[in-house]
């Protein structure tokens, strides 16, 4: 016997929770567009932990370093 869609989705969750998930749901504004900034900053600071990963202090500060003068140095030409 076919199951229909409440009975499918039933299954899907208890499947889920029996694997160790629980679910989740986020409402956003239509119009969330500045939202999306915060995400962005969120994946760079990952995505610069893994290619620093067992850097020592001084060379992760000298990096950081010359990020921000060359983010200061392309918002000062108004470039960004």
């Amino acid at each position: 016997m076919t199951m229909n869609n409440k009975e499918r989705q039933a299954t899907y969750k208890k499947r889920m929770n029996e694997a160790g998930y629980k679910q989740m749901q986020v409402w956003v504004p239509k119009n969330s567009e500045g939202k999306g900034v915060k995400l962005e900053r969120k994946l760079f600071i990952k995505r610069i932990e893994a290619l620093t990963a067992g850097w020592s202090k001084s060379r992760l500060n000298r990096l950081i370093r010359e990020v921000l003068k060359h983010i200061s140095d392309k918002i000062n030409k108004e470039e960004i």
